[in-house]
């Protein structure tokens, strides 16, 4: 600990005078590669599901479905780096906004296994 900072922080100090709590470190450049791999996903999911539709592949057409599934999860963590970005610094999160992360994978954990349930119960 530093000697000289206070013995107390004021209730709206934004950040830790001693250390800095943002465990991500360049959000940037992951955020870029999250947004070039959903695209690059997105265009393959939706030739597959043309190129299966048309040429009445049942193993195209459920590979995109499947690409998808992944895109969606691809979405949510886009969507995560994008508000860390926005709230980096806030006084409103004590630690920086990096579980909203942790929460975006959980969030497409489930999606995922909501998906897998759903190919089992029509299977």
């Amino acid at each position: 600990m530093d000697r000289n900072a206070p013995d107390h922080m004021p209730a709206d100090a934004p950040f830790c005078p001693v250390h800095s709590h943002d465990f991500i470190p360049h959000p940037e450049l992951a955020e870029q590669a999250v947004g070039r791999v959903l695209w690059l996903s997105a265009l393959a999911m939706v030739a597959e599901i043309v190129t299966g539709y048309l040429s009445g592949s049942m193993a195209l057409l459920a590979d995109g479905w499947h690409m998808g599934t992944h895109v969606a999860a691809m979405a949510i963590s886009a969507f995560a780096y994008t508000y860390m970005r926005a709230h980096r610094g806030s006084a409103l999160y004590s630690f920086g906004p990096g579980k909203v992360s942790y929460l975006a994978g959980y969030s497409s954990s489930l999606l995922l296994a909501g998906a897998a349930l759903f190919m089992i119960v029509e299977s």
